[in-house]
C-alpha cells in the first residue's frame, strides 16, 4: 500500500523521474546512505523524547508498528508495512503482549465439564 501511493506520486510528478526518494545532501543524483538514515534516526529519537534503539535500530519500530495492528487483517498489515510474505510478518515482526494475551484468555468463555 505504501509502495503504491509511493508509486503513485512518482507518476504525478513526472519531475522527479528517476531520482532518489531520499537524495544524498551531497549528490542530488545518489541515495542517501544507511548510515546518514541512522544518524537522522537518532537525532529524531533524541528530539522526541525516545530511548534509542541500540541494537534493532530500525527493526524496533517496524515491529511496533506490526505488533499494533495485531487486530487487523494480516494481509492488509503485511501490504501497508512493506513485507513481501505473511510469513515474514508473523514470525520476525509481530509479538505477543500482555494486553493481546489477557484478551486471547478472556475470550474462551467460561469451561464447563462435559457431559
Amino acid at each position: 500500500m505504501v509502495r503504491a501511493a509511493l508509486d503513485q506520486i512518482l507518476q504525478a510528478r513526472l519531475g522527479i523521474g528517476g531520482a532518489p526518494l531520499f537524495p544524498s545532501p551531497e549528490s542530488p543524483a545518489a541515495p542517501i546512505m544507511r548510515h546518514l538514515a541512522d544518524k537522522w534516526l537518532r537525532k529524531a529519537e533524541k528530539l522526541a523524547g525516545l530511548e534509542p534503539q541500540r541494537v534493532s535500530r530500525w527493526h524496533a519500530y517496524r515491529r511496533g508498528f506490526a505488533t499494533s495492528r495485531k487486530h487487523l487483517p494480516d494481509v492488509d498489515v503485511a501490504a501497508a508495512g512493506g513485507w513481501k510474505s505473511l510469513h515474514a510478518l508473523k514470525t520476525s515482526s509481530q509479538e505477543a503482549d500482555p494486553e493481546t494475551m489477557l484478551d486471547v484468555i478472556l475470550a474462551g468463555g467460561e469451561l464447563r465439564e462435559a457431559r
